[in-house]
């Protein structure tokens, strides 16, 4: 009864509705009453359609009603953070032959004097004809917000980029993109023929590379015995590090995201909790300590063997065919067929750094991106791979000194890390650098992460403690046990250092807090990787000394040896994954712990099954390929941390690179 009961009062209804209240059918009377500043043919061409389109909502036309619907309002909770409205992105892009385009507009208020606010920015959908431009919607939305808000707290500036607009068309494929195509489907094929042919007892070596039936189970395969060389709980350090990393990046793009509830970050933000992923990135030190105590120890058993001798060109070739192929596909998928995954209202804005790759991507593939590209990076998390690559190259002056000249070497790698912190130490006091910033993100190519976040002198000193600490246990392999007094002693001091380096920061959090000084910041950057590093030192050496107990089996449990050799293609590809999950978002999403962890489910989730794929068709096809290739040459190839001695069957993973 007191209902619309009828499809005519429903219209009329809805169509005083559309007048009165609804955002684009005010902002888009604009292009009627400034449409003699529409010159060009294109510009008048749109005028006319925009008018059509109004006289259309007159006639109560379902399609013009549709456009009109597609535009976000004034987001409701704006003072508890909901600041985007993106509309309806589908409904605006579904209309009959392609004739709406869709754009993302961002309006700066100087000021909103509640909770106070000071500068935000309003995101709103709209909807117009396809043949409109950025440039004319941003000229009426300006019109009228300026009289709408008589005081002039809108900021000037443009309000809508051709960037965050988007049409239901796709751009055609391009060479690079069908070279994509083939590629995957080659190997993919490559893939099916050699597993048909292993199950029909076909023999040939070098395609029974690619055969899953030879390779699934060497990936869920564990060990069921023991060897001195091998360090079980390095799997479970691995693991738990690669699922902090995920858990961390997931955070990041759920704080990134457009959410109703934006205010709580902040006070998220000031929990200890939060310091757990505010300090995630100290957890790629351990990755760095893992990579140059695994390399000294299985290089100095190879030199023990072998009379000193080491291949460096082939321990450079195994090292390039190991972690290059993965990398590449990487690459090469993410500057093409990527962006043609999804889209959304900020699939441009999330997707942009795709379109580096065609700048960057020889960076990339020559691990020199953190200082080629620093902040215009292909794959922004793989500056690992590059400082990780840069070391491994200078190694053998390392490993060669270390055998050769032993305690000697070790105290100049002791001074040499006292050199980098305090070069460190020197370019964060000289740049006056921000170390911690309560306010968020430092910014890709912000001067931080440029000097002290990407660079090899920075990230340098876990990896020549793990040097120091892996010819540490290469000389001490009869495991002496340390006094239980003297060990839980030791337990205290790691735990208390673990706890310093993460929550360090938490009082700089605060609300009111002030900014850490320069001084301040150079002293934790400089002695929290030391700190993390030794810690790690001492949970390894008791595991391995078998007075780490229940913290041992844990780490040392077989359900992680699966996982960990597949942990280098899980980095590589984690970051897509969340790309693409944060980019097709269409609505405001709900902020909390409980709303990152289903994330952290679905981005691992998907990963893993991607990661698996990799792994069986890429990584251990052509590392047995390799291994095939060079079958022939009578001297044992040197294989600096090699698959079996560092804990896992073939694998990068497994190997130097413990991916971060």
């Amino acid at each position: 009864q007191g209902g619309l009961t009828t499809s005519k009062t429903f219209s009329r209804e809805l169509l005083t509705w559309m007048q009165q209240s609804n955002l684009g059918y005010q902002v888009l009377q604009q292009a009627l009453i400034d449409d003699h500043l529409d010159t060009d043919d294109m510009e008048a061409m749109c005028v006319t359609q925009v008018r059509d389109l109004l006289q259309a909502v007159e006639s109560k036309n379902l399609y013009s009603l549709r456009v009109l619907d597609s535009w976000g309002k004034f987001p409701q909770g704006l003072l508890y953070g909901h600041f985007m409205d993106m509309g309806n992105y589908d409904s605006c892009l579904s209309l009959e032959n392609g004739s709406s385009k869709y754009c993302l507009a961002n309006i700066q208020f100087e000021s909103l004097q509640a909770n106070s606010i000071v500068g935000l920015t309003l995101s709103i959908g709209t909807c117009m004809p396809s043949t409109c431009s950025a440039e004319q919607l941003n000229r009426w939305l300006t019109n009228y917000l300026n009289a709408l808000f008589a005081d002039n707290s809108v900021t000037d500036g443009t309000l809508v980029q051709e960037g965050n607009c988007a049409l239901a068309q796709n751009d055609p494929m391009t060479g690079l993109d069908w070279f994509a195509v083939c590629l995957f489907a080659i190997l993919g094929g490559l893939v099916l023929l050699a597993t048909v042919l292993d199950y029909a007892k076909v023999s040939s070596k070098p395609l029974m590379c690619f055969s899953l039936r030879q390779n699934v189970p060497q990936l869920v395969r564990t060990s069921t015995t023991s060897s001195p060389h091998v360090i079980p709980c390095l799997n479970g350090i691995r693991c738990l590090t690669i699922i902090w990393i995920i858990y961390g990046h997931g955070y990041m793009y759920l704080l990134l995201s457009p959410s109703v509830n934006a205010l709580e970050v902040s006070a998220w933000a000031e929990t200890p909790f939060s310091m757990i992923l505010q300090s995630g990135t100290i957890s790629v030190d351990t990755f760095f300590l893992l990579s140059g105590m695994l390399l000294v120890m299985s290089t100095l058993r190879h030199l023990e063997r072998n009379s000193g001798s080491l291949n460096i060109p082939l321990m450079y070739l195994h090292r390039i065919v190991r972690l290059t192929p993965v990398l590449a596909v990487a690459v090469l998928f993410f500057m093409t067929l990527f962006v043609r995954l999804d889209s959304g209202p900020l699939w441009q804005q999330f997707t942009s750094q795709s379109q580096l790759c065609s700048e960057t991507w020889w960076a990339t593939l020559l691990y020199v991106q953190n200082y080629a590209a620093a902040g215009r990076m292909c794959l922004g998390h793989s500056w690992y791979l590059a400082v990780d690559m840069q070391l491994y190259i200078l190694s053998p002056i390392f490993l060669i000194s270390l055998y050769k000249w032993g305690k000697k070497t070790v105290v100049a790698i002791v001074v040499l890390i006292v050199l980098l912190m305090g070069c460190v130490f020197s370019i964060v006091m000289l740049n006056d650098l921000q170390v911690f910033n309560r306010d968020g993100n430092l910014g890709e190519d912000s001067p931080e992460m440029r000097l002290i976040y990407y660079t090899t002198n920075a990230r340098a000193n876990p990896w020549f403690i793990g040097l120091l600490f892996g010819y540490f246990l290469h000389c001490n392999r009869n495991r002496r046990r340390l006094p239980r007094w003297f060990t839980l002693l030791l337990w205290l001091i790691s735990f208390a250092l673990l706890a310093t380096v993460i929550f360090a920061m938490y009082p700089y959090t605060q609300e009111g807090s002030e900014i850490i000084t320069p001084l301040a910041g150079a002293f934790y950057l400089c002695f929290s990787r030391i700190a993390w590093s030794l810690a790690l030192c001492w949970l390894i050496w008791t595991c391995h000394t078998g007075q780490a107990g229940i913290i041992n089996s844990l780490l040392s449990w077989s359900f992680w040896e699966p996982l960990s050799r597949i942990s280098y293609c899980l980095y590589i590809w984690h970051l897509i994954v969340e790309t693409v999950h944060t980019a097709r978002i269409k609505t405001s999403v709900h902020f909390s712990n409980y709303d990152a962890i289903l994330n952290f489910w679905s981005h691992f989730g998907v990963t893993l099954i991607v990661s698996v794929v990799m792994y069986l068709c890429i990584e251990v096809p052509l590392v047995k390929l390799e291994t095939y290739l060079l079958s022939h040459r009578k001297k044992e190839t040197p294989r600096p941390q090699s698959v079996r001695e560092a804990v896992a069957p073939i694998g990068v993973s497994q190997q130097n690179l413990v991916d971060a």
